[in-house]
């Protein structure tokens, strides 16, 4: 089990990435030695009392050597917006890392990573973990991005530089498959022995893959999301209906969570 700390993080530098998406590199050697894919933070966006609670972020990457971490996020709401307008050298009131971690592939596993939108951040820390840490072939590793529109498709010529295979679907067609990411995952995996897959992105898309994963007994971990009022699991205000050994009941996402086996889990499109 690991530890976690409320802290106050020192915001080193904020980039505007693409159209309402930003990156923000924050100072905390703590969360940067501790926190590893999978792992969130739960962070107080604002010093007054509106937003009320606090946002989660995936953590996006991790440099322990310099201290820092990477949050990546997109401006959907009152409290991302007002994240968006932080500046270098403000403080972060935070409490991480939270949540549990992934778990890594064996060595002789296809792996398939399937990020949606800004699924994106979980895995892309994840793929460089496996890339740095377990020594897997690049030949057996796919990465799967889907986004509204050839904007938002990040890290295209890093993913071509790592010399991973990658494949690309937009919904308006501008890059890649014009369509949904899932069904490129679906002429790719079959079924088949030795894949484990990985995915984080939007309602619709995940609750496909859990429902695939579960019908063809797939090795799948979702990273989910969900709104966390409290994020150490007191509140049950983010549960999910899920296997719980012979029978069914409800996990909470931050606590139990956010990763989860896609074949033990039941969910719903929003």
């Amino acid at each position: 089990m690991h530890t976690t700390k409320q802290i106050m993080a020192k915001i080193v530098r904020k980039e505007k990435v693409a159209q309402d998406i930003f990156k923000l590199t924050l100072f905390s050697p703590f969360i940067a030695r501790q926190g590893k894919p999978g792992n969130f933070v739960h962070i107080r966006v604002s010093q007054t009392e509106f937003p009320l609670l606090r946002r989660a972020f995936s953590l996006h990457k991790t440099n322990p050597r310099k201290g820092e971490f990477e949050l990546l996020f997109k401006v959907v709401g009152s409290g991302t917006k007002i994240l968006s307008e932080k500046k270098a050298g403000e403080q972060l009131d935070l409490i991480g890392p939270l949540g549990n971690r992934f778990s890594f592939p064996l060595g002789n596993q296809k792996v398939l990573l399937v990020a949606g939108g800004m699924g994106l951040a979980p895995l892309w820390f994840l793929l460089k973990h496996i890339l740095e840490k377990k020594n897997l072939k690049k030949g057996n590793i796919i990465f799967f991005q889907g986004a509204k529109n050839k904007k938002e498709v990040l890290y295209f010529k890093e993913l071509k530089l790592l010399g991973i295979k990658h494949l690309v679907s937009t919904e308006d067609g501008s890059l890649g498959h014009k369509g949904l990411v899932t069904d490129l995952l679906v002429k790719e995996v079959g079924i088949r022995d030795k894949v484990r897959i990985y995915a984080c992105g939007p309602s619709g898309m995940m609750k496909f893959i859990s429902d695939i994963s579960r019908r063809a007994s797939l090795d799948c971990q979702l990273s989910l999301e969900a709104h966390m009022p409290c994020g150490v699991g007191a509140c049950a205000g983010c549960v999910v209906k899920a296997k719980q050994n012979k029978d069914f009941g409800y996990s909470k996402i931050c606590s139990d969570g956010p990763i989860f086996d896609a074949r033990e889990v039941y969910l719903y499109e929003n």
